[in-house]
């Protein structure tokens, strides 16, 4: 009779592992590994045996079948978006009027161009759904996952932005804080918590700072809305400038220094963290549109710690 049984070869059933110990005729006998020892039929242990060989298989198709779907739909999704960006307008780049001061701010003749170029490779390049947002009344675009982010809540929430005036191209990634007592939904606990943790995030934020030579800028509210610190990557740490009426101030600090001063600054009023970088306006034109490519790259240095951010 064919089976398929080897004496002291471990298979099993439905009760657990078990390693054939002798086989004579149409009976066998089997010990369960840590277990005790049974004398059973060849023929139904066989059948038994073949049946979970064959739902393992099955499930292994399955999954095989999944990943395959899984992998086709996000195939499309990327060429869909790559086509869609491909579609819209080019960013030309920056022209002299974007940086020239009007009554009403400063005139951006491209965001939107910018904008779609911006969102299609960072949707492409995740499979997330990116979108952009332009900031009413000021010279400034949001980029950001659909799915975290709320125009009506933006002080709430992380988003990589691109703002212009009239030195330059300022851009990074924000993390606002409106003030109050922090809700759920808001992002400045996770971002605190991912610095926190000895952590990819934290270890590759700190790389683009110092490869791309971008700062931390610390705003609050107190009383008046400005700049209270700036930090900067400084050996195996940071450092802190702060500059007031009367006098400046720097101060080397660590992970745990950042976090508890972020921490510390206004906690019940408006703040907000920049990880930024400001392109002089000579340079942003001359860069034509090549600028696009550096505002990408600091970017894409910062998904980590923006994944990290949203996630939390």
């Amino acid at each position: 009779m064919s089976q398929p049984f080897q004496v002291g070869t471990t298979y099993r059933n439905r009760a657990g592992e078990y390693v054939v110990q002798a086989i004579a005729g149409d009976e066998m006998t089997i010990h369960y590994v840590g277990g005790s020892t049974l004398k059973t039929k060849v023929n139904i242990q066989a059948r038994i045996w073949e049946n979970i060989q064959f739902e393992e298989q099955m499930a292994r198709e399955e999954e095989r079948q999944k990943l395959a779907k899984e992998a086709s739909q996000a195939a499309r999704r990327r060429t869909a978006l790559a086509k869609k960006a491909r579609a819209k307008p080019p960013f030309k780049g920056f022209v002299p009027s974007d940086f020239e001061p009007k009554k009403r701010g400063i005139t951006w003749s491209s965001r939107e161009a910018l904008g779609r170029l911006l969102v299609g490779d960072l949707s492409q390049r995740t499979g997330a759904g990116f979108g952009f947002w332009i900031i009413p009344r000021q010279s400034e675009i949001h980029i950001a996952q659909v799915a975290h982010y709320d125009r009506d809540q933006r002080d709430s929430r992380a988003a990589f932005f691109v703002s212009i005036d009239e030195r330059g191209v300022d851009y990074g990634l924000r993390v606002g804080n409106p003030g109050g007592k922090a809700k759920k939904d808001w992002h400045r606990p996770a971002f605190l918590a991912a610095l926190a943790e000895d952590g990819k995030p934290r270890r590759s934020l700190r790389a683009a700072m110092k490869k791309h030579g971008l700062s931390m800028d610390v705003y609050a509210r107190d009383g008046r809305y400005g700049q209270v610190g700036q930090l900067l990557v400084q050996e195996r740490g940071f450092l802190l400038q702060q500059e007031e009426a009367e006098q400046s101030m720097t101060k080397r600090m660590s992970w745990q220094d950042v976090v508890e001063y972020l921490q510390e600054v206004a906690p019940k009023q408006q703040s907000d963290v920049f990880i930024r970088k400001l392109l002089p306006a000579e340079s942003a034109l001359k860069a034509g549109q090549g600028v696009s490519a550096e505002i990408l790259q600091v970017f894409k240095a910062l998904l980590p710690i923006y994944d990290a951010i949203v996630a939390g």
